[in-house]
């Protein structure tokens, strides 16, 4: 069983990870130093830089990059596509509309930020209840209608984020800098706020875990063996969506980890859920860790965005899959 070895792995890696990653920046800190800090002894200089700046943001990029793990793990799972995404519902374009919005009325200059990561957060959720609206029929959610309504709704959103790029003038490289994610304004009152509907989210998801390894032999099969279909839709879809309109609303738009981790995870461990859900945790809280540390450090002292690094990663690997399917489809 490879499931326990890669899952301590992936732990040992995470812990290892998150204590390298608090040394490094403009202002290396040793080890000796950390502990210091913990104890309350460190040089009031370092210990502000650990737990003002980098502990917070760490652990911002742990929550989020666990949470796109795992509900990219769970809409691949629904959608019965190994290449599904966390944002292919739609949510993410309602988010950044409201985040871009946020910043066009100044709220950040105003003194709002953190208002600008509730609007987001909200304006996601207005567009998936919108979208959720719209997929029902005769009491039935469908999958399939859901999908095309949230493409539809994507695009017409983003239509409005160019719109407002064009308006935002001197605010675009703030905009422009949220679409493409990153954890610059990560801080102790974004995580405790963004750490309850993602917590849930998950949660949600995880309840499902069961439901998704039988759903993957078909829908009429899951419901002869019992599954509540349309409720494990509703919940799988609804649960994620709110995990990703939280995630956002704090990080931005992150791509590749949601799909990346869970695809590469399931050709090591396989397709069962109960297994493969809170390995791709630890995989996306990986991934993210280390792309934020790239972002903050590569270009010094110029933060690049995190969606760059993950960007940078999953393409190359994104074509990679996209020739093996061709290939297995070809035999």
């Amino acid at each position: 069983m490879r499931t326990l070895p890669i899952a301590l792995g992936l732990s040992a890696l995470v812990g290892v990870s998150f204590v390298l990653s608090l040394g490094i920046g403009s202002v290396p800190i040793v080890p000796r130093q950390i502990l210091q800090a913990i104890g309350g002894q460190a040089d009031p200089t370092v210990a502000t830089i650990l737990w003002e700046l980098r502990l917070p943001r760490l652990l911002m990029a742990l929550l989020v990059g666990s949470a796109l793990g795992i509900v990219g793990c769970a809409f691949q799972g629904l959608l019965r596509n190994g290449l599904a995404d966390p944002y292919i519902v739609g949510v993410s374009s309602g988010s950044a509309v409201g985040a871009a919005l946020g910043v066009l009325l100044g709220w950040s200059a105003q003194g709002f930020g953190f208002g600008i990561n509730l609007l987001a957060f909200v304006s996601g959720l207005g567009v998936l209840m919108l979208i959720l609206a719209l997929s029902r029929s005769n009491g039935s959610l469908r999958v399939g209608r859901f999908l095309l309504t949230g493409v539809a709704l994507s695009a017409s959103l983003w239509g409005i984020v160019t719109l407002l790029l064009v308006l935002a003038g001197e605010d675009l490289s703030r905009v422009i800098y949220w679409l493409l994610g990153g954890l610059l304004n990560a801080d102790w009152q974004r995580l405790e706020w963004a750490s309850l509907p993602i917590v849930v989210g998950v949660l949600l998801l995880f309840l499902q875990a069961r439901s998704l390894n039988l759903y993957t032999a078909g829908e009429e099969t899951a419901l002869h063996l019992g599954v509540p279909v349309e409720r494990m839709k509703w919940v799988v879809l609804v649960g994620g969506s709110l995990t990703i309109s939280a995630s956002v609303a704090v990080a931005g738009i992150i791509g590749f980890v949601g799909w990346l981790v869970p695809h590469l995870l399931r050709q090591w461990v396989g397709g069962d859920y109960r297994r493969l859900m809170p390995l791709s945790a630890l995989g996306g809280a990986l991934l993210l860790l280390w792309a934020d540390t790239l972002a903050r450090t590569l270009a010094r002292p110029v933060e690049l965005p995190v969606g760059v690094i993950t960007a940078l990663v999953g393409t190359p690997l994104f074509i990679w899959a996209m020739r093996q399917r061709k290939e297995l489809e070809a035999t």
